[in-house]
């Protein structure tokens, strides 16, 4: 293509552009028409007002006349309280018990263990 030809190009695109501004409607008319299309009645807001602030307060009741006596109440001592998660046998060791042990130098543990030295 040549300079020319992409001179007329662009002017074609810029008369494009302004057809459809044009034809378009305002954007503010757009947006006040959207709105009044989904805004509620304004008897419906306070229903739903009205519904929700009903649930919290069932809720709240719910909570306070299910709830156990707070003074006599089931007391834990998480002192002795023990969980075993399923996959503890994991971290056990083979021989793990000779890691506990502090081991004696010099000392044969047995006669079995004099004959062997």
């Amino acid at each position: 293509m040549t300079e020319r030809n992409d001179h007329d190009l662009g002017e074609q695109f810029h008369a494009l552009r302004r057809e459809d501004a044009a034809a378009a409607a305002p954007f503010h008319a757009t947006l006040a028409a959207a709105r009044a299309r989904h805004a509620p009645p304004p008897g419906r807001r306070t229903r739903w007002l009205a519904a929700a602030a009903a649930a919290v307060a069932g809720v709240a009741l719910a909570l306070l006349f299910t709830r156990p006596d707070r003074g006599g109440g089931v007391t834990i001592d998480l002192a002795t309280v023990r969980w075993k998660a399923p996959t503890d046998f994991l971290l056990a060791l083979p021989g793990e018990e000779l890691l506990r042990a502090v081991p004696e130098l010099g000392r044969p543990r047995s006669t079995r263990d004099r004959r062997i030295l």
